[in-house]
């Protein structure tokens, strides 16, 4: 069964534990290269869910609200802490969270082709279309919140 699986996704999984170590470490960032990871892992959510189960109104609506509800009540748990302005940077204490985050959409990305792959009868249950297009949503709604806070850090510091 192994024999069958692509390599590109490997390769993507690299990628992504290459960059999540990079955000384990402080660093300086520009406010816009949040913004432009966040819209990067919306992007990428959005079209795991479209691609999945199409553009029909329960999974677009499952992911819309979860990002939502991330963005707006979950920006005080998601917001990096200890950020210093830099001029017009931002010095950023390192986390793990953006790592887990990139391997939340991985994972549930990796294990929804696996599942298309594989026919399973649980593509169709209404309850597992929402639930993973809502898990998508939150992830990608973490992220957002992250840029938002850095954002709201720069404009009132």
């Amino acid at each position: 069964m192994t024999a069958s699986l692509p390599v590109w996704p490997f390769a993507v999984l690299a990628v992504l534990v290459i960059l999540g170590y990079r955000q384990s470490r402080d660093r300086i960032v520009q406010p816009g290269t949040l913004a432009k990871l966040a819209v990067a892992m919306l992007a990428l959510s959005l079209y795991g869910v479209t691609a999945a189960f199409g553009a029909s109104l329960v999974p677009v609506l499952a992911w819309a609200l979860a990002f939502a509800a991330v963005l707006f009540l979950g920006g005080a748990v998601f917001a990096p802490r200890g950020l210093a302005r830099e001029g017009a940077a931002v010095r950023m204490p390192g986390s793990w969270v953006p790592l887990g985050l990139m391997l939340g959409i991985f994972m549930t990305k990796f294990g929804l082709g696996f599942a298309t792959g594989m026919g399973a009868h649980v593509l169709q249950e209404l309850w597992f279309v929402a639930a993973v297009s809502a898990a998508l949503g939150l992830f990608s709604g973490a992220f957002a919140a992250r840029a938002t806070a850095v954002h709201r850090f720069v404009r009132n510091a």
